[in-house]
């Protein structure tokens, strides 16, 4: 009977694992084991055991540019949707009926649609001609449209759009925690509107933001449809780097090293951000 008890969780985690362990794990083994491998001038692999790949990236100043971008990138996005979200996920969190039903959907009508419909009309919306340019000529905030198709701008706005979601469901499932009583007992006590939202609120919902800057981070530094189709060749980011070198240039072992890097980059992330929410707000540990 103990060991069937034991049993139950491992077998609930099962079908998952059927998933992970073929289609995740042996992936990223792979890529490891051909980052060590050695790239043929003729587009072959030659098996060894060599760093040269991991030591052209940590050297190169393009290859350092290309992981400086998409850190900086990574980095701004997650603290603009964070600030973005938050308001959002309040409204939502203290929301019900159908105005909740509503600013659900909004949220989750994004993710139904493909990224590259949502990419397409982007590019429509922010074009030189489309209608958030025309919108600031008219309203006189610019004199002449803005260029920002093929721009760093434009590959910021539609990954903003892309990770919203991921940043306002965790914080909407921490700000829902925070219960009217613990509102209230702050005001009795003289704690104005920001003092309660910067001391009350605010660390209830640590565990949410910490989850959705995970979430947006990590996205963000593996994303490859927006920044192949709405950034530029002068902010180069990671994923398109990776891909060209795998497909155009033939660098197994050298595109391997890259993704490497990246995977222990965005676990190291997620490490040390659980660390730091458990150093300085034990109370709220995710």
């Amino acid at each position: 009977m103990q060991l069937r008890n034991r049993m139950v969780p491992w077998l609930w985690l099962a079908p998952a694992g059927a998933l992970l362990i073929p289609f995740f794990l042996i992936p990223i083994l792979i890529t490891a084991r051909n980052s060590v491998y050695i790239d043929d001038p003729m587009g072959f692999l030659k098996p060894g055991l060599s760093f040269a790949s991991y030591a052209k990236v940590l050297s190169d100043s393009y290859y350092l540019a290309v992981f400086g971008n998409t850190l900086m990138a990574a980095a701004a996005v997650s603290v603009i949707t964070l600030v973005v979200s938050y308001p959002f996920a309040w409204l939502l969190a203290r929301s019900s009926g159908s105005s909740r039903g509503f600013l659900l959907w909004a949220v989750y009508l994004p993710i139904y649609v493909s990224v590259i419909m949502r990419v397409f009309g982007w590019m429509v919306f922010i074009a030189d001609s489309g209608m958030l340019n025309q919108m600031l000529v008219k309203i006189g905030l610019i004199d002449h449209p803005v260029r920002m198709i093929n721009e760093v701008s434009g590959m910021t706005i539609g990954m903003i759009h892309r990770y919203l979601p991921l940043m306002i469901l965790p914080l909407m499932t921490s700000l829902q925690k925070v219960d009217d009583s613990i509102l209230r007992a702050s005001a009795n006590l003289g704690g104005g509107q920001w003092f309660t939202w910067w001391r009350v609120v605010m660390p209830i919902s640590l565990p949410g933001a910490v989850a959705g800057t995970q979430l947006v981070f990590a996205g963000v530094l593996s994303d490859y449809v927006i920044p192949t189709l709405m950034g530029t060749t002068k902010f180069q980011l990671l994923a398109p780097a990776i891909y060209y070198e795998a497909t155009t240039n033939a660098a197994w072992a050298l595109s391997g090293a890259m993704a490497t890097i990246v995977i222990v980059v965005v676990a190291s992330f997620l490490v040390i951000a659980n660390l730091i929410l458990k150093r300085v707000a034990p109370w709220a540990s995710i």
